[in-house]
């Protein structure tokens, strides 16, 4: 009894980590889902059934024995790390298809789990600040908008890091950064002028834009997945209002330091 305890525990562990390292870094619901069922068919485990939203998975299967076993497994969220999402779905492939053992592919796992987002420390910073100098150009800025989205994308790339290395919630991270998006280039536009102050704050802030959630919210909705899409849809307006809010006031804030009202 002992012994078959084991197999369905690994099994079971198995497949929450994988069901919970998709959903952490920013896959489909669907996908999920799909993940933990071929890797429990390939198991060889009868009637698995696996049911996902954006807080946590559940997974339930009948084993080589018939007893019936199942679990939940709490998911928080991570950022989005869509290389890690595609390296557990390229494990889930070679497992169906007979390339690598179940001892190996947890091994996998978990060393992927282990392993940190990309990229960190200066690539990530650089990175931040390359899209928002990117985005300032996509909204007809010139060189000198793009170079000072690149310097505020950077420093709220920054802030950000700091935050999560200080477990502060993600809301707040958002507010502050869309506040200091919007503050930085309009003081900068106030004290020497010649740039483009709708291109450089618009460019600063898409990165925040909670582009991932609101695709997500579509595809779970085209699948008929409502609680999932719900979830991820609130989230999306969330985000996107804390951005809105942020910049409104960072704007408001200058205005009143210009001796204006807001």
């Amino acid at each position: 009894m002992e012994k078959q305890a084991n197999r369905a525990f690994d099994a079971l562990g198995f497949l929450q980590l994988a069901g919970k390292m998709i959903m952490e870094y920013g896959g489909e619901t669907f996908r999920v889902e799909e993940t933990m069922q071929r890797m429990g068919c390939a198991f060889g485990l009868e009637d698995v059934e696996s049911f996902a939203v954006p807080s946590g998975v559940f997974v339930s299967f009948r084993d080589e024995h018939g007893q019936v076993q199942s679990g939940v497994c709490r998911v928080r969220r991570k950022g989005t790390d869509l290389k890690k999402v595609d390296e557990v779905n390229r494990i889930s492939r070679m497992l169906v298809g007979g390339e690598i053992t179940k001892g190996e592919a947890y091994a996998r796992l978990q060393q992927i789990e282990r392993e940190k987002p990309f990229p960190t420390g200066i690539p990530r910073l650089l990175a931040g600040g390359l899209c928002a100098g990117g985005f300032a150009v996509m909204f007809q800025g010139g060189v000198q908008d793009a170079v000072l989205a690149f310097a505020v994308g950077f420093l709220v790339q920054l802030f950000s890091d700091f935050m999560d290395s200080r477990r502060m919630q993600s809301m707040v991270t958002i507010l502050m950064g869309a506040f200091f998006s919007a503050l930085v280039p309009t003081l900068v536009h106030d004290l020497i002028g010649g740039i483009h102050l709708e291109a450089t704050v618009a460019g600063t802030l898409m990165p925040m834009l909670p582009g991932l959630a609101m695709t997500n919210a579509v595809q779970d909705t085209v699948r008929e997945d409502m609680v999932s899409s719900v979830s991820h849809f609130a989230q999306a307006v969330i985000t996107a209002a804390l951005v809105a809010g942020g910049a409104l006031l960072g704007s408001g804030l200058m205005r009143l330091l210009e001796g204006g009202n807001i």
